[in-house]
């Protein structure tokens, strides 16, 4: 399993470190939080029969705090998108102004 990114956020004004792991069907994440009563907890996006994705605890049992965190997660990733530039080197049929 490996990590793709890790990052922190913040649940209820705690610290919680976040390791986004890839799998060979899907991803995973993990969160460690700073207060020690909160158990690590294992969270991904299942779908439910209607194809509604949701997040869900891993293994199940925590729904109500895998449904929080992967909402804090998911609000994370969105607003830290690295923007991505495509380079090709086909040459446009048409000449531009600078060829």
């Amino acid at each position: 399993m490996s990590v793709k990114q890790q990052f922190k956020i913040s649940y209820k004004d705690l610290p919680v470190e976040v390791a986004e792991h890839n799998l060979r069907n899907g991803r995973v994440f993990s969160a460690e939080f700073s207060d020690a009563s909160i158990k690590p907890l294992i969270i991904t996006i299942a779908h439910d029969s209607n194809d509604k994705k949701f997040w869900t605890s891993m293994p199940e049992g925590r729904q109500e705090l895998a449904e929080e965190i992967g909402r804090l997660i998911a609000d994370y990733i969105r607003n830290h998108k690295e923007p991505y530039v495509i380079i090709t080197d086909k040459k446009l049929p048409v000449l531009s102004l600078f060829d």
